[in-house]
This record gives C-alpha cells, sequence and structure tokens, in this order.
C-alpha cells in the first residue's frame, strides 16, 4: 500500500514578507504543491489541505484520510534579524522527531540562516491533534528582506527538499525531477551534401512531362528518371 502524506500549508495571508510584496499564504502554496509534485512523482500519495479550511478540518481529514505524515508548510518570523529552519514535532525521541530530522537534512542546508534546530513542542495545535507524526516545518524566517527574497526565489527547491525528507523517513525512493535536455540547434550546410526533392512520381510518362513543364514555368530545374515500381 503506498505511503500517504497530508500537506497543510499556511493560510496565513496577512503575514507579509520583508520582500516581494508578497506573503505568507502564497509562498507556502508554492512550496506545497512543489512538494506534492516531488511525492506523487515519488509514488506517494498525498493529499493538499484547501486554503480557509480549519486546523480542526485539517487534522480531521488527515486522520480520516489514514495519513502517514501530517505536514505543516509554514514560514517564520522573529524580530527581522534571526534567520535559519525550524522544524516542530510532538516529543523527542518520538516518530515525528524522526521525521523531522529526516526532513530537516535535507531542508537545512539550502537555507541561508544559521539559527536552526529541531524542537519538541505540543502545544502547537497540528502537531499535538493528528494521529500520524506530525513534521510542522517553518522554512526559513520571512521578515528578514534576505530570507524573504530567498523564499520565493526557492518555492520548489524547498518542497523538493521537504519531499525528498519525508521519502527517507518513509522508506520510499525518492524520484528526482527530470532535467530537460535542452534542443538541439540545426547543424549548418556545409555544402558537402545536395539535397534532391522529388515532386511526384507518375505511371503515365505524358503526366510526368505535364508536371516538369510546370516546374520549368515557375522557374525550377528539373528531369524525368525512368524506374520501376
Amino acid at each position: 500500500m503506498s505511503k500517504r502524506v497530508y500537506i497543510s500549508p499556511s493560510d496565513q495571508t496577512e503575514n507579509r514578507y520583508a520582500w516581494g510584496n508578497t506573503n505568507e499564504h502564497v509562498q507556502c502554496q508554492k512550496i506545497a504543491e512543489a512538494e506534492a509534485a516531488a511525492l506523487r512523482r515519488s509514488g506517494v500519495e498525498v493529499k493538499l489541505a484547501a486554503f480557509g479550511t480549519t486546523m480542526a478540518q485539517r487534522c480531521a481529514e488527515s486522520d480520516a484520510w489514514g495519513a502517514d505524515i501530517h505536514n505543516c508548510v509554514h514560514t517564520n518570523a522573529a524580530n527581522g534579524k534571526v534567520m535559519g529552519t525550524r522544524l516542530f514535532c510532538y516529543s523527542i525521541p518520538g516518530k515525528g522527531y524522526d521525521a523531522c530530522k529526516a526532513v530537516f537534512n535535507e531542508l537545512a542546508p539550502l537555507t541561508p540562516g544559521t539559527s536552526e534546530n529541531i524542537q519538541a513542542n505540543p502545544r502547537l495545535y497540528e502537531v499535538r491533534v493528528p494521529n500520524a507524526p506530525s513534521v510542522y516545518c517553518e522554512c526559513e524566517f520571512h521578515d528578514t528582506a534576505e530570507g524573504a527574497k530567498w523564499i520565493v526565489e526557492h518555492t520548489t527547491d524547498i518542497g523538493e527538499a521537504i519531499a525528498k525528507g519525508l521519502c527517507k523517513y518513509l522508506g520510499v525512493a525518492f524520484v528526482p525531477a527530470q532535467t530537460q535536455k535542452p534542443a538541439e540547434e540545426p547543424k549548418a550546410d556545409t555544402g558537402d551534401v545536395l539535397y534532391r526533392v522529388q515532386v511526384g512520381a507518375f505511371a503515365v510518362r505524358a503526366n510526368a512531362e505535364k508536371m516538369l513543364q510546370r516546374l520549368k514555368d515557375a522557374g525550377f530545374d528539373g528531369f524525368i528518371r525512368e524506374g520501376s515500381r
């Protein structure tokens, strides 16, 4: 049976970014969609929480669906000076911590901040309530211009990293995105090769002669060559 990951991206439109005229919800939705695509590509089933649903509704949906992981996707804010990746789980040690650690190992090296850790925080509703182990990601701080800019420019990378970490925890082979090969440019003609164009083939010679005359009238050279069928 396929593994299942429930993704709950932030709905917090009021959390404005310090760069890019955007907000937490918009960017976390992009991250979640990139994560979902990477997980599905790797054979993991995904359910993405709908915008506007409450935390209680999301947890109930996650439980009813039978999620193996409940993954919250957020970006962080503090005093405009801190940067780094923070992950939250229910307890240390525990399954949630193990899943967080797998994600942290993929995500933290990418982010520009250095204030990074995994913390147990059962006070968070979507950490405490779901039946599945919760991986609550605060991917990077958005209240610094550097952090906000980095998030906006790397939503796909963040989603891929989260997916890769979850696949490792779930024991699923992560399938990287296909790198599209650039289209080959047409090779320049060297003049060593001649390209012949055949206009038609006729069973009656008179018809062939009519076509040849039409070509000559249009300004093209031509000839008739006999051949077998």
